[in-house]
């Protein structure tokens, strides 16, 4: 509609000047050859009067007789304007004035120039000379507005036909970036357009089989991870029990890559299924306080081998109860912390919150610096979206931690936010409901 209205304005623009600027000129030219013509008619007047003049001269009568006649006789044409002059210029009757005279003409008796006849004022119109000019002008304005609805009709016309055709292009368009696969629209409008619509109905299509195809890899692949990092975790328990026993440094970074594994795995399986709109959640009453006491008991032994301080702040003191998935929960902590000791230096800390807000609740994380830029903070939600910042030792991390968190927050109707953090890195605030909203 707004593509119809701006189109339609610039036409109907174009359209009164195209209306405007030619009724404008045939006024400007009926107005100057109504003036040229009521000049020519005072220099035919002239003449005669001149003429006249000349046999009065001829006759020994004064010339100055000459002007009340003529007002008299020709009181609307050149009554009143006519002056008669010396040849050097002295004024022999009629009005005087010092402009230019507008038409002159030589009183010649016997060859000689006895008197200048001329016409020293502007013409009065009449009510025949007025009445001409209105029929006229009106006549025009006539043909100015029938040329500009004429035309306004046609901008109209115009406007409509290549409007609508781009209006469903737009709608079309916008279809198909938010991922709809059954675009049907009429193939209408100009050959160009038509085309466009064909090749985005296509493009929709091709985009629906691959979009389809990569999220069912991305579910397989995620099971077919599961599996195997699940036996090797069993392998390594038995091997744990081994007599000899293993290297436990060995075994420590063992048992390393198989948690980072099976993280992996569940992280691309939220996502995945995310992605599918098939992320399961059972929700139950659980205590947010229990699982972040949870979390950050889960991730502090690793965190304090990479030097880094887990520690709690603003939690509750009393018991609370709210309906989320506990599982899901712990494993948006697990991101979370991830994610938050990928990027803290040794020496540095993170701290998780919980703040009540109305109905909700606020899950706050906040890592020291180096922080993120502001503009790039929503970027880390893309998945295997890494920042350069990384630590050396969390290179081989999947990158799927912050979309795993997205992923779980979507499911249970909250929102997550990435920004500054008050103690200089990077601050995550997720609101989840206190219980999810009933259909």
């Amino acid at each position: 509609m707004r593509l119809f209205t701006g189109l339609f304005l610039t036409l109907a623009g174009q359209a009164l000047l195209a209306a405007a600027v030619p009724g404008g000129l045939l006024v400007w030219n009926m107005h100057s050859s109504y003036i040229a013509q009521l000049a020519a008619r005072d220099s035919e007047r002239l003449e005669a009067f001149a003429a006249l003049a000349a046999e009065a001269a001829r006759a020994g009568r004064p010339l100055e007789l000459l002007m009340p006649e003529l007002d008299m006789r020709d009181p609307q044409r050149l009554g009143g304007r006519v002056a008669l002059v010396t040849p050097d210029g002295r004024p022999i009757a009629g009005p005087s004035t010092t402009a230019p005279p507008r038409v002159e003409r030589p009183v010649v008796l016997n060859g000689q120039t006895v008197a200048l006849a001329r016409v020293v004022r502007p013409p009065q119109l009449t009510s025949e000379d007025r009445h001409y000019l209105a029929t006229q002008y009106i006549g025009i304005a006539a043909i100015v507005l029938g040329l500009f609805v004429a035309l306004l009709v046609a901008a109209y016309e115009i406007a409509r036909r290549w409007a609508r055709p781009q209006e469903e292009l737009y709608r079309m368009s916008r279809d198909v970036v938010q991922g709809e696969d059954e675009v049907e629209f009429e193939e209408r409008g100009p050959r160009e357009i038509a085309g466009t619509i064909r090749n985005l109905k296509r493009i929709a299509r091709q985009f629906s089989r691959v979009e389809a195809a990569r999220r069912t890899w991305l579910v397989s692949i995620a099971d077919e991870l599961k599996r195997p990092t699940q036996e090797l975790g069993d392998r390594l328990s038995l091997l744990a029990a081994s007599q000899p026993p293993t290297d436990a440094e060995l075994m420590t970074a063992l048992e390393d890559d198989q948690r980072r594994l099976t993280r992996m795995a569940e992280d691309l399986s939220a996502v995945a299924l995310a992605d599918l709109g098939r992320l399961p959640v059972r929700f139950a009453n659980v205590d947010p306080r229990a699982l972040i006491h949870n979390a950050v008991w889960g991730n502090s032994k690793r965190a304090l081998a990479m030097g880094v301080r887990l520690e709690t702040s603003t939690l509750p003191e009393y018991t609370i109860l709210v309906k989320w998935d506990g599982e899901r929960i712990e494993q948006l902590f697990g991101a979370l912390i991830e994610n938050s000791l990928r990027y803290t230096p040794a020496g540095g800390r993170i701290v998780l919150g919980l703040e009540g807000s109305r109905d909700a609740w606020r899950l706050i994380i906040d890592d020291s610096a180096p922080g993120v830029d502001v503009g790039l903070a929503q970027r880390l939600f893309e998945p295997f979206y890494r920042m350069t910042e990384a630590r050396e030792d969390m290179a081989t991390a999947s990158g799927l931690g912050l979309a795993t968190a997205r992923a779980i927050v979507e499911a249970h109707h909250g929102r997550i936010e990435a920004g500054r953090s008050p103690i200089g890195g990077l601050r995550i605030m997720v609101v989840l409901p206190a219980s999810p909203p009933t259909a």
